[in-house]
């Protein structure tokens, strides 16, 4: 039985990640990074190293447990919070990383983390043969942030350094530091702000082709940015005495741009460590929530004047704890709106020493990252000029060609700020391909068959294949074009040239045919949840006693979103099995608050 030392209430950012786990234990919440040591170096050593590092900081040797209805971090001996399990990974030389990585997608990516008896990190010694091992540093979010790598980085170093040399290790403890707030009044502008902000934000426009019920979070892989188009811009930077994070923030903005977004909501990662708790490891990152208007043909100076205007919102507002935010703007689904696409570029601090005698260390830090907090974070590693961007994203909203076109996109863009180009390169998608089959639903619009509608794969959307001479093109707000996968407003043109709206909303996929969604209106509904009525009814026809199904918006004290299902005969479901059956591919929180049950033939159910 392990003892705790002592123990301190968890704040405001522990207890938002362990409610996650408890709700969704399918979510690992954690990432890792690795240090792969190529010499001999003695597995006793790197234990007492990893000891000593859990020693001196007392949140990585800390539990989360519920202690009479409240939250508390509870502080662990280093000796009892230290898990390094040992394992063979046999590879060639200078195969190490791509190994390792391969070994723990199939280890730890999936593993459920429980944060009530588990440290925040754990440590994994994987044997390579011939004087080559690595350690896997597995952290986390609850206790561990992307600052924090750095600093576990410098110390492990610093001690297994020590241990090598015959030199004594006694690392004094660092507790756990009150994260530096904003000030109250800082705080209510902050709520101000985005209680005015909400009531008009709607989600944004991003690639689409997920699986539904699958939220579990993956990574795509890593694609380089044109390194001469980075040079260019970290130039263009000096000229308008900007940092290259605002070049790169302006070619986002220009990007959303492109997907039809007239005002998006990014989150950015921001470190609140200061001079007093920026050497201790632990939860010192805070999501901003931002609002940048975006111009479609923007100069640079425009691009970059939105940039600005954003990060001046994240200096003014960046230690307002999220989760406070959140809480102050009752009855809207900001912590919904605010995270379904983050920006996260964590810099290395100056003068970090890695350097170990002897051996050689081969760090990697740029590794996948299971956390649930964004829907989709765009990763920004640089050495300048070189650039590496990479998506973690959840799967139930894109797969791996979305995530690919996104990156795709994003450096275009960036390529397009860096040769001035205000029409942006990212080329608009059109569905013109035909298939003989004849199985599925005509599709008529003009008075002529367009298309085959068919719904192979329920509840995901159905596949709407062109007819012989039939392009389908979807277009946003203004009515312009949309690249791939972007959903928006269907247009159809038919083979004497008509082109007609269809009155429906889908997206070009990357097979090249149309997805589907529903009516061009009224796909979302904002309340206290945000619901996307197209996948809820979508999944609630799959249920086979049900009929048909709408979802719609009540107005009474409250606003409400209200699932209406109708079917006939027996074995009618009742509200709370219906309920569950919705949950097999929706989140709780995506649901709607109420849902009738009507049979045609007998009374309704409600709840």
């Amino acid at each position: 039985m392990t003892a705790i030392l002592h123990d301190r209430p968890a704040d405001a950012g522990q207890y938002a990640l362990w409610a996650e786990a408890e709700i969704d234990p399918s979510i690992s919440g954690g990432g890792y990074f690795v240090a792969t040591f190529h010499g001999a170096v003695d597995e006793d050593d790197l234990k007492a190293a990893a000891r000593a590092v859990l020693h001196r900081h007392e949140p990585l040797r800390s539990v989360l447990r519920l202690v009479d209805g409240q939250l508390r971090q509870c502080v662990l001996s280093a000796r009892d919070a230290c898990s390094f399990p040992r394992a063979e990974l046999t590879c060639e030389q200078g195969t190490e990383k791509a190994a390792v990585r391969a070994w723990t997608a199939q280890h730890l990516q999936r593993r459920h983390w429980d944060l009530s008896t588990e440290a925040p990190i754990r440590f994994h010694l994987l044997t390579h043969g011939d004087d080559r091992c690595s350690v896997v540093f597995a952290a986390h979010h609850a206790g561990f942030d992307g600052r924090s790598k750095f600093l576990v980085a410098r110390d492990f170093s610093a001690y297994l350094g020590d241990l090598r040399a015959g030199r004594p290790v006694q690392p004094s403890p660092l507790a756990a530091p009150t994260t530096p707030v904003a000030p109250g009044d800082v705080a209510e502008e902050a709520r101000a702000f985005w209680r005015r902000t909400v009531e008009t934000a709607t989600p944004m426009a991003l690639p689409e082709g997920g699986r539904l019920g699958d939220r579990t979070i993956t990574s795509s892989p890593t694609i380089e940015l044109d390194p001469s188009a980075v040079a260019t811009l970290r130039e263009t930077a000096r000229t308008l005495k900007v940092s290259t994070f605002t070049m790169l923030l302006a070619a986002s903005i220009r990007q959303l741009a492109v997907y039809g977004n007239n005002t998006a909501l990014l989150a950015l990662a921001s470190d609140v460590s200061d001079e007093h708790t920026g050497h201790v490891a632990g939860l010192q990152i805070n999501v901003v929530p931002v609002a940048v208007e975006t111009t479609r043909q923007a100069s640079i100076e425009q691009s970059v004047a939105a940039a600005r205007q954003a990060l001046s919102h994240l200096a003014r507002f960046r230690r307002v704890p999220f989760v406070d935010l959140v809480a102050g703007v009752p009855g809207r689904p900001l912590a919904r709106l605010g995270t379904e696409l983050g920006l996260s570029f964590p810099r290395p601090p100056a003068g970090l020493d890695l350097e170990i005698p002897g051996l050689r260390t081969d760090w990697d830090f740029f590794t996948p990252n299971t956390s649930a907090t964004l829907a989709r974070t765009l990763q920004i590693r640089a050495n300048w000029p070189d650039c590496r961007v990479r998506l973690d994203y959840r799967q139930d909203l894109m797969g791996a060609q979305e995530a690919e076109q996104l990156l795709t996109d994003f450096r275009t863009a960036v390529s397009d700020l860096a040769a001035n180009r205000t029409t942006s390169s990212v080329t608009t998608a059109v569905a013109d391909r035909p298939d003989t089959a004849t199985d599925g639903t005509p599709y008529t619009r003009g008075g002529v068959r367009a298309g085959t509608l068919r719904d192979e794969d329920p509840p995901n959307p159905p596949r709407l294949v062109p007819a012989q001479g039939v392009a389908f093109t979807a277009h946003g707000p203004s009515g312009q074009p949309l690249p791939r996968s972007i959903a928006g407003a269907l247009r159809v043109r038919l083979p004497d040239g008509r082109e007609e709206p269809t009155g429906d909303c889908g997206y070009v996929a990357a097979d090249g045919g149309v997805r589907l969604l529903g009516p061009e209106h009224g796909r979302w509904i904002c309340t206290r949840s945000l619901i996307d009525t197209s996948a809820v009814t979508r999944i609630a026809r799959t249920h086979p006693w049900v009929r048909e199904a709408e979802v719609r918006l009540e107005k009474a004290r409250t606003q409400t979103a209200v699932l209406v299902v109708t079917g006939r005969g027996p074995n009618a479901p009742t509200v709370r099995e219906f309920r569950a059956y919705l949950r097999k591919w929706l989140h709780g929180s995506d649901l709607p608050g109420r849902i009738q049950i009507r049979d045609s033939e007998m009374d309704s159910k409600e709840g």
